[in-house]
């Protein structure tokens, strides 16, 4: 058995303070006290939203005072600390500089608070693009002590093969930092759900919350930060509230299903990835087939 705690921490989606460094002190205050909650529970694996500790700011790209160097900055040397002291692995999503330029990253640590690896979001959205976000161009997994984890960042999982080269490349993890709210909630519902069941992987979604007090509706944040397992079930979450979401997934335990190709029960991800026709999919990456956007990157 590979038994793993993850415990998510669904931050508030809304923060005070007046200017960029204001807003993020309130940010990377919370994200701290998070994390020490997260060690304080136990945690396996502790994950946190998209862009933690930039993500309602308005400022320059080159500013770096507001985005750091993502391995050597202030916020990820504290997090390191951290992930140390309650000997767990943390996901830490933060809008920093990685290899000379400005992106939308997962920094993944160890127990110890070394950095195991940097996944860079292959799919930011046009503003992000106009605020000087680079996309990234690979989906590369990590080895962690209890098995292997990919990321995905937000619009990523908007694209079925996002989630599938993780899945070919041996990840059993997928780590969802987000701020998705558009399109409607049976749409994000379905899209989220069908990733981890489409390839056989344990779905970490981390999003944003509310204060009870706050009345949702269409349009806010969707929440619902927590764990998904291979067959789509939601094993944790926290609703629409802010706080923590436990879940203890035992990797081992993979998905079994009665397979109408195989005739028998069997594995599902083996089963399905070994029926796969990869030759016969070359319009996935033929760019001519590519539509041309309804207005350009302003």
């Amino acid at each position: 058995m590979r038994q793993v705690r993850i415990v998510t921490y669904q931050l508030p989606a809304e923060v005070t303070g007046e200017t960029p460094a204001e807003l993020k002190r309130c940010q990377v205050e919370r994200v701290l006290s998070a994390l020490h909650e997260a060690g304080q529970a136990g945690a396996d694996l502790a994950c946190l939203g998209e862009t933690c500790t930039t993500s309602h700011l308005q400022a320059s790209p080159d500013d770096r005072t507001i985005f750091e160097d993502a391995l050597d900055g202030p916020t990820t040397r504290q997090v390191s600390a951290i992930a140390g002291r309650y000997r767990m692995n943390v996901a830490l999503p933060i809008a920093a500089y990685w290899r000379g330029a400005l992106h939308n990253l997962v920094v993944v640590l160890d127990r110890g608070g070394g950095v195991v690896g940097v996944y860079a979001k292959v799919h930011p959205t046009r503003v992000e693009r106009r605020r000087g976000i680079v996309p990234g161009s690979d989906f590369p997994v990590f080895r962690l002590d209890f098995g292997v984890v990919g990321a995905l960042i937000c619009h990523d999982l908007s694209f079925v093969e996002s989630a599938r080269v993780l899945a070919l490349r041996g990840a059993e993890v997928l780590i969802w930092p987000t701020w998705w709210s558009g399109w409607g909630e049976e749409l994000c519902e379905a899209v989220i759900k069908s990733r981890a069941i489409d390839n056989g992987c344990w779905l970490v979604r981390v999003g944003y919350g509310y204060p009870s007090s706050r009345a949702w509706r269409p349009g806010m944040q969707l929440g619902r930060s927590g764990v998904i397992g291979p067959d789509g079930v939601a094993l944790s979450s926290c609703g629409r509230a802010i706080g923590l979401s436990i879940a203890t997934v035992d990797l081992d335990a993979e998905r079994i299903a009665h397979s109408f190709s195989w005739t028998d029960e069997g594995p599902f991800r083996a089963d399905l990835l070994a029926d796969r026709r990869p030759d016969t999919y070359g319009a996935l990456v033929d760019p001519s087939l590519i539509p041309s956007p309804r207005s350009p990157l302003l």
